[in-house]
């Protein structure tokens, strides 16, 4: 029998979990599925179907899929690639695939698992949490309430539907805070060493979130024994920094490459005031993050509790996790000291569930004073509460569940200290389980379903125009089968979706992820001052219609719907649908190219973007000391302009737009070629406080983000591409701009097609995720070879079998010294410190399991 208990927990755990996700099962039978409709599906349904083709396939570091290329081992990271949880999914799947189970594993297969998926990791976190609580000398019935009320919450629900991997934080919490009981009981590291592994090679982000916890946890248990033998502090603080430090290096080869990736990415700092409290979130009724129960408020202002050591740890750490969830410096101090967030609280979830499971055991010891005073109590907070929040509503579902669980909960103890009968015990301990999977059902229908617009997301929605247009992938059916080898990039996105080429399986010019390479962004953001439609962090998109760079970077197709008048220069229609068309550039250069023409990065600082494209086209851009060429051309393609105020005033670089719409009209004095293209620079700053505006540049339009937005990259010196004309419209909505340094510059494009006449003297070429070889005549005896592969730090090369720098080229991509005559080119790429972290993870292992079996001797 006593081998049956681990099952039987399991089966309970398992039953809860698919309890609390009736309301996405029921939307799963309606082909709904448990995934958020801007996150969920822009990147965890697409990074799932990117890694796992790729692991699949043998490939585990780079995809050339992934924007313009990709180290995903690292980048990815924060997402899925060294997700436990994620990666014992992919075993699962693949064993299923093989055996014709599943038949095909894209996006929409990932969004039907999701709510599977979920129940199971739900079912894992409610054993685990359920052991540590028994650990704890609580009973198992009291335990498994309390793991419930921490596993069963609108915060997992909430992490696991717009973020899928948040929700494995909730595994290794509770399997932390186990390693540090064992410490302080048994002075036993092992647990807490192999949880710090675990942890920080899942995802180094809720690693950095849970070692805080933990570090709370410890920190309030270092001033509170729970052992009965009492407990060495000197002793478990040492265990503490060893076992600490092995498992930090056992998790080095899947750490540091990530945290290397974090700290290469760019993201400009959070530069609004961070209040230190902020008491407008109703914890006790509607808040989106956590709704805390009755029963726990009711059991803070039981003194007589706080005796028992078990229960003031987590009563106290309760009361810190309320006060700190009302201070959003708190919420910015676990998000890495940037905007506020609040995705630690399911630690207040687990702690409120801890001494609600202690308490439990305690009942008997109530009297109907001491239950007098601390229900008056409960009842003035959740008065207060109520009084206090401005968009409170008596009549909402939310609003009757709490009420009614606190009346409940106060009628049900008040039975059972009156006739101490079993059975009212055992009533209120229901009443508990029935509020968790009544709360966590309503909050997925009204916080998730409705306020979160995921009722949305069905498979409609994910294979239809929106998402998945059928229409948009015949005319790539029709590329596909145009192209028969070599690398040739498309660029199109479904609206704002910057992975729409991973959904549709193309190789496109956008990326949408909290982290990506650094150099790529500058590139986009500051060097070549790229607009992308649509301004916000954490992406790039487009190439701005700009020729010159669909050219460098084999942008080969576009497309773009009927009527669209920004069709770059050099393209050409070549097929149509009934609202789209393809159109093929005419001048895409060679993925290699060879040049010993040198421009310093220093030496076109003071040059217009245009101008660096001119280098970039004719020689190679490099970031060293160097002996360098004179600039392309003339130097000198700049164009004179009269300036007129339309709809407003415009005076010493303070633009007042008056009317509805208003702006400068510029009158070109000597328009360039019909067939040419005009580039206009400016810096465009919003005087508002909180408005984001639609800026249109004669056809060209784009939208900039309010100065309050999170998203606002607050680089605000942009650069349109528009077709040649005789006057330039900058058009504004009515407010204040700071409108300043106004450049205009035409390009005729003479440069581009001269290169694009020089033959391609590359052959062989292969492109294998982390691999990329290819054969190079150098018949011009070319100092350098670039080519567009972004440059990362995990790049190496030889050629003709000798190991060679790699360069930084461009601004953004690599370049290796050429020999004379015929060259073997060969890059490998592996994550950054990846070889020398393996080392420290191998040792650590080592010593790790040495620190175990010495101690278990012991």
């Amino acid at each position: 029998m006593q081998k049956l208990r681990p099952a039987l927990l399991l089966f309970f755990s398992f039953l809860l979990s698919a309890i609390g996700h009736l309301v996405f099962l029921h939307q799963w039978t309606r082909s709904h599925f448990m995934v958020g409709v801007n996150d969920g599906l822009s990147q965890m349904m697409p990074f799932k179907h990117l890694l796992y083709e790729q692991y699949t396939r043998g490939e585990f570091f780079y995809s050339f899929d992934f924007g313009l290329g990709a180290g995903t081992f690292s980048e990815l990271s924060y997402y899925f690639s060294t997700s436990i949880v994620f990666l014992i999914t992919v075993v699962i799947v693949f064993l299923f695939e093989i055996s014709n189970i599943i038949q095909t594993t894209d996006v929409l297969f990932w969004a039907n698992a999701a709510v599977f998926i979920s129940i199971v990791r739900l079912t894992a976190v409610l054993f685990i949490t359920t052991r540590l609580f028994m650990y704890m000398r609580i009973s198992k019935p009291a335990a498994l309430l309390g793991a419930s009320l921490y596993g069963i919450s609108g915060m997992y629900f909430r992490h696991a539907t717009y973020w899928e991997f948040f929700a494995d934080a909730f595994l290794w919490l509770p399997i932390l805070l186990f390693g540090a009981e064992k410490i302080f009981r048994e002075q036993k590291p092992g647990w807490f060493l192999a949880a710090v592994a675990v942890s920080m090679i899942d995802n180094f982000y809720f690693a950095y979130i849970n070692l805080l916890l933990t570090g709370l946890y410890t920190l309030f248990r270092l001033f509170i024994p729970l052992s009965e033998n009492g407990e060495d502090k000197k002793k478990a603080v040492m265990h503490f920094a060893v076992a600490g430090l092995v498992g930090a290096g056992i998790s080095a080869v899947s750490f540091v490459p990530a945290v290397y990736a974090y700290l290469n990415n760019h993201r400009p700092p959070f530069q609004q005031e961070i209040p230190w409290i902020d008491l407008t979130d109703n914890i006790l009724f509607s808040s989106r993050f956590i709704v805390l129960p009755a029963f726990f408020i009711l059991l803070l202002f039981c003194g007589f509790l706080y005796r028992h050591k078990t229960f003031r740890l987590f009563a106290l750490l309760g009361i810190a996790g309320i006060l700190m969830h009302h201070s959003p410096l708190i919420g910015s101090a676990f998000n890495g000291f940037s905007a506020p967030q609040y995705r630690w609280e399911y630690f207040l979830s687990l702690v409120a569930g801890g001494a609600v499971a202690v308490a439990f055991d305690q009942l008997h010891k109530f009297t109907l004073q001491r239950f007098a005073i601390a229900a008056a109590f409960a009842i003035f907070c959740f008065a207060l509460y109520a009084s206090a929040d401005e968009y409170f509503v008596i009549d909402s579902a939310t609003s009757l569940l709490a009420f009614g669980s606190l009346l409940l909960t106060l009628l049900l103890l008040f039975f059972y200290i009156q006739f101490k009968k079993p059975l009212f015990k055992s009533l209120l301990m229901i009443s508990l389980f029935a509020w968790v999977l009544i709360f966590s059902n309503l909050y997925q229908t009204e916080k998730l379903l409705e306020d979160g617009n995921i009722a949305q997301v069905n498979e409609e929605l994910m294979t239809g125009a929106e998402y998945d247009d059928p229409e948009i992938n015949e005319l790539l059916d029709y590329i596909h089968a145009k192209e028969s080898d070599g690398l040739h990039r498309i660029e199109w996105m479904e609206g704002v979706r910057n992975n729409t080429p991973i959904v549709q399986d193309f190789q496109g010019l956008s990326a949408y992820s909290s982290i990506l390479n650094k150099n790529l962004l500058y590139f986009y953001l500051y060097d070549l001052e790229i607009d992308m439609g649509r301004e916000s962090v954490s992406r790039y998109a487009t190439l701005g219609s700009r020729a010159n760079l669909h050219s460098l970077l084999q942008g080969k197709y576009v497309i773009r719907p009927h009527g669209d008048e920004n069709i770059p220069y050099g393209f050409t229609e070549i097929h149509s649908s009934e609202n789209y068309a393809v159109y093929e550039n005419s001048y895409v250069l060679p993925f290699a190219r060879s040049t010993s023409t040198v421009y310093q990065e220093q030496q076109l600082a003071g040059m217009s973007p245009l101008m660096r494209e001119q280098a970039m086209l004719t020689g190679i851009v490099l970031n060293q000391d160097l002996k360098v060429e004179g600039l392309p051309g003339s130097g000198d393609n700049s164009v004179s302009f009269e300036t007129t105020a339309i709809g407003g005033t415009y005076d010493d670089g303070l633009l007042e737009v008056t009317e509805e719409t208003g702006g400068l009209n510029l009158r070109v004095e000597n328009p360039p070629e019909s067939d040419g293209d005009l580039f206009i620079s400016f810096h465009l700053e919003n005087m508002a406080a909180d408005q984001g505006f639609l800026l249109q540049v004669n056809g060209y339009r784009t939208t900039r983000k309010s100065n309050q937005s999170v998203y606002k990259t607050f680089v605000d010196d942009l650069t349109i591409r528009i077709p040649a004309a005789e006057q330039v419209e900058i058009r504004l909505p009515e407010g204040t701009y700071e409108l300043t340094d106004i450049q205009l510059s035409s390009e005729t494009y003479e440069i581009l097609r001269e290169q694009a006449d020089q033959p391609d003297l590359s052959s062989n070429l292969t492109i294998d995720g982390s691999h990329v070889s290819l054969d190079y005549s150098n018949a011009e005896n070319d100092d350098y070879l670039k080519l567009s592969i972004p440059y990362e730090r995990g790049w190496r090369a030889t050629v003709n079998g000798e190991d060679v720098e790699v360069l930084k080229a461009d601004y953004a991509f690599v370049a290796v010294p050429l020999e004379t005559g015929e060259n073997t080119i060969s890059f490998t790429y592996r994550p950054p410190f990846f070889k020398s972290a393996a080392i420290i993870s191998v040792l650590s292992a080592l010593i790790g399991l040495l620190i175990v079996f010495r101690k278990r001797k012991k």
